[in-house]
């Protein structure tokens, strides 16, 4: 634009001093330079960098011919005019001329040379033009030792253009490929969390009909085997619905969107889970796996993420029993204090494998920076870096230390971890035959899946409930008009009508009274929630379905009474 100015302001100089004829090679000069500049500017800015840098480069050839080969006529035409005075100023037209096209960036040896000769070739001509011979011309010789000067200093410069152009074309190149291969990982990912949300449906919706039964069958009479059968069968199925929750928050936490799903629970159940889980693989290792409870008289009852502290302790468990050789020892030692109306919990993994040395403790957390103990196991280093990024999300801390008592040189290792969690009781399960608290409840049940209606059906015989089925969203919209219910369980996916335009529709024509519509569903995404709170839902229940959660809304909409 610099430039652009100072040929415009030549060009007034033509017109203020020189004839109309002069005058129009200078308005021809500066509508050149104007192209050449509109040219580079739409280069720039096209979206395949690679085609137009091609287009480019004939387009400049082209102008650059032109533009010189203008100023030099125009330089000559100067030269002509007939006042002695003008062959300097011709001569300072031309150095100009010459300067610019060797200073210009060029992208190869033809546009270097379209943009030297024409200039270079009339500079001469001018000098050699006096009259004087040539022997004796010095005002010649300094325009060819001019020349030479130039065409040395901007021949190196050339090649450093060229080969700075190739890098630059070769860096738009990779650019483009990089950003190809960004789109093509984008997808994979998204391909990654479609499969992984169809998965998990179809995971639960099986799992449901499982751990529903189970739960039914708990609330039968039964011997005591049979009870601790169902109690295991209810126990394994939570946890493999806690895993796969696991697997879904890998998945989110490697998009960067992590988060908790706090729920309520039995700490002091599920780590004795684990420690069963795992007792079978310990002792065909020969190693004792116990679980140690520091507070038995306290209540561990607590509101957090379940399926994040269970993947952390599943995965202390499995490294510590990896680095205990056989005839060590691995205990699970759980403690709390109460403060106010939170659990302090504190939860210790002791072994008798390798001591962790203590310049070595803040590596034992990293991914991939392995301790001397994790290159002994063969140990990545993955797991305790997941365990610390879910302590870290609850806001809690973990570490390593010697175990008590233990001397220098001794092996030997703790992993801990500790968080604070809202005390929260689980709501108790009804037994079997008990009605809920205060009235009979009106429920309507949208559900598409006969093992599901089943399921529900079990569940709820005998919990004080009057239970209407609908198969898919319309028919439960036309049950809700026919009849008054106290509560609507709402799957989400379900042929003719879904369950979030059932749910607008239902608070579309609802007048006044506000039915309480609960989703359950197995599409329990942070940005599936959303869309069912946006529809009108008052919340969610997630499959597997658990009977505690369930009972305790029913229980609560009894207790307050619902109008209907």
């Amino acid at each position: 634009m610099t430039r652009l100015a100072l040929v415009g302001a030549f060009v007034a100089l033509l017109a203020a001093f020189t004839p109309w004829r002069m005058a129009v090679l200078g308005l021809l000069e500066f509508a050149l330079y104007f192209a050449l500049l509109v040219a580079t500017e739409i280069a720039m800015r096209h979206p395949d960098r690679t085609a137009a840098s091609r287009r480019l480069r004939w387009q400049s050839d082209v102008l650059m011919l032109l533009l010189v080969a203008n100023a030099c006529w125009l330089a000559v035409r100067i030269r002509l005019y007939g006042e002695p005075e003008m062959q300097v100023e011709a001569a300072l037209l031309a150095i100009c001329v010459l300067l610019f096209a060797a200073l210009r960036v060029h992208i190869s040896r033809v546009s270097y040379v379209i943009g030297i000769a024409p200039p270079a070739a009339t500079l001469l001509w001018i000098a050699i033009g006096t009259g004087a011979p040539l022997a004796g011309n010095h005002y010649a010789l300094a325009m060819l030792l001019f020349v030479v000067a130039v065409l040395m200093v901007t021949w190196r410069q050339q090649a450093t253009d060229r080969a700075l152009t190739r890098a630059m074309q070769a860096l738009i190149r990779k650019n483009l490929a990089l950003g190809q291969a960004v789109e093509e990982a984008k997808a994979a990912t998204r391909a990654k969390t479609r499969l992984l949300a169809v998965a998990s449906h179809e995971i639960r919706t099986p799992l449901n009909a499982v751990l529903g039964f189970a739960q039914a069958l708990r609330r039968q009479p039964l011997s005591p085997p049979q009870a601790d059968l169902a109690r295991g069968l209810v126990e394994g199925g939570q946890q493999l619905s806690r895993m796969l929750d696991g697997i879904l928050d890998l998945a989110a936490a490697a998009a960067g969107v992590a988060h908790l799903t706090p729920t309520p629970f039995d700490l002091r159940r599920l780590s004795q889970a684990v420690i069963g889980v795992w007792r079978g693989h310990a002792t065909a290792i020969g190693v004792d796996l116990v679980f140690e409870d520091a507070d038995p008289s306290l209540d561990f009852g607590v509101l957090a993420d379940a399926a994040k502290l269970e993947q952390t302790l599943v995965s202390l468990v499995s490294s510590a029993l990896k680095a205990t050789p056989a005839g060590g020892r691995v205990a699970l030692r759980l403690a709390g204090v109460v403060e106010g109306g939170d659990l302090g919990v504190l939860v210790e993994v002791r072994d008798t494998g390798p001591r962790v040395p203590p310049q070595e403790r803040a590596l034992s957390f990293e991914a991939f920076d392995q301790t001397a103990r994790g290159r002994m196991v063969g140990d990545s280093g993955l797991g305790l870096a997941a365990c610390a990024a879910n302590i870290a999300l609850m806001e809690g801390e973990v570490g390593v230390d010697d175990p008590p008592g233990v001397r220098e040189g001794e092996p030997g290792a703790v992993f801990w971890f500790a968080f604070r969690a809202p005390r929260h009781a689980p709501a108790p399960e009804l037994p079997a035959g008990a009605a809920g608290e205060g009235r009979r409840l009106r429920v309507l049940a949208a559900e598409d899946n006969a093992a599901n209606r089943r399921v529900l059906a079990a569940l709820l015989d005998g919990a004080g409930v009057d239970l209407t089925f609908a198969e898919d969203g319309a028919q439960a919209l036309t049950e809700w008009g026919a009849e008054l219910f106290d509560l609507v369980l709402m799957d989400a996916n379900m042929p003719v009508m879904s369950g979030p335009e059932a749910v607008r529709a239902i608070r579309a024509a609802e007048a006044g009274v506000r039915t309480p519509i609960w989703m359950l569903t197995a599409n329990v995404a942070a940005e599936d929630i959303d869309r069912y709170l946006d529809a009108g839902a008052d919340g969610v229940l997630r499959k597997p379905v658990e009977a505690a959660e369930l009972f305790g809304l029913i229980s609560d909409l009894s207790r307050r009474g619902v109008p209907a």
